[in-house]
């Protein structure tokens, strides 16, 4: 996936973009899915905002059919880059920006465990649920040595496969006054 020279902030930080991208992470879904799935968004602006997605280099149309004398295509979002905001972005962000990808974030993240904890099966998967908060003492070669070994650990399982349940990680690191 060619990575777009467009800041994240400047693709992301829109409400329905953030929506398609959390919908597409981990998975293929054609645009009618994404429809099915985002159903307040209008089709007009939805298919709007796929198109900066995928011009931004987030997104991927993995594969185009005829439906009905239209093109319907598939897209998918590379979890190894997409979204990720390396030091030099976060550095050019604003604090609001921050908090306005913090608080997206924490958003969709609330929606998904109310989701989760409403929804039929939700006993039947409590083993797949899991939240804590723990303190780490690192220092700048130990967070990065962390990241490489977290990103080595999560690789594997980032593609889906039969048989194998989506499950969503949160991860937050924030540093302690």
């Amino acid at each position: 996936m060619a990575q777009s020279s467009t800041p994240v902030a400047d693709v992301l930080l829109h409400p329905v973009r953030w929506r398609i991208t959390q919908r597409l992470l981990g998975r293929e879904l054609t645009t009618t899915e994404l429809k099915r799935d985002l159903p307040d968004v209008p089709t007009t602006t939805l298919y709007r905002h796929v198109a900066v997605l995928i011009d931004a280099g987030y997104v991927t149309v993995v594969r185009e059919r005829k439906v009905r004398g239209t093109t319907e295509r598939t897209l998918s979002l590379d979890q190894t880059t997409a979204g990720r905001i390396d030091e030099q972005e976060a550095r050019a962000m604003t604090p609001e920006q921050h908090r306005q990808a913090f608080l997206m974030l924490f958003s969709r993240l609330t929606a998904d465990f109310e989701r989760f904890v409403t929804g039929e099966g939700f006993y039947d998967r409590i083993d797949q649920l899991g939240y804590s908060q723990l303190a780490l003492y690192l220092d700048a070669g130990d967070m990065q040595a962390f990241r490489e070994a977290m990103n080595a650990l999560i690789t594997p399982y980032l593609t889906e496969a039969p048989g194998k349940d989506r499950i969503v990680l949160s991860v937050v690191s924030l540093p302690d006054s």
